[in-house]
């Protein structure tokens, strides 16, 4: 995968998906408070992954994987990555918390609360799979 399509594919998949959720116009499930706890804790467990490979690689010393990673050119790419996943992770828990506040509202609301919540949940499930792909490179190169 080139540079360039790395970089921008969380974010135009997670719109294509959201278009479409808008286009089928895609409600959340009957039993919205579980669903939205469901989210909520699995947003958790996936910002707190990216948090912990975040403090994993800022403790890697300098003449191990890290310095390979300094002296190639990416590390501004994958600080990057990894911001944009941990915000995507804290965005989607946000937006699943607010969901709890926008349950009773009207239908309009409620589709256009799903729309976003889609958008939330494919971009921070992207972001995720970028990075995890990147780690995953590292230690079976490093």
């Amino acid at each position: 995968m080139s540079l360039k399509i790395e970089k921008f594919y969380p974010f135009l998949l997670a719109s294509v998906g959201a278009a479409a959720c808008w286009s089928l116009a895609f409600v959340l499930p009957a039993d919205e408070k579980e669903f939205l706890a469901a989210a909520l804790s699995l947003g958790a467990v996936l910002t707190g992954f990216i948090a912990t490979a975040q403090s994993i690689l800022m403790a890697l010393p300098s003449d191990t994987v890290m310095g390979r990673i300094r002296t190639s050119g990416y590390l501004n790419e994958l600080i990057s990555y990894i911001a944009q996943a941990l915000l995507g992770g804290l965005f989607f828990c946000s937006i699943s918390l607010l969901g709890f506040f926008l349950i009773s509202s009207n239908l309009v609301v409620k589709q256009f609360y799903a729309d976003v919540w889609m958008w939330s949940a494919l971009f921070c499930f992207f972001t995720f799979y970028r990075v995890t792909s990147i780690m995953m490179r590292i230690m079976r190169n490093g």
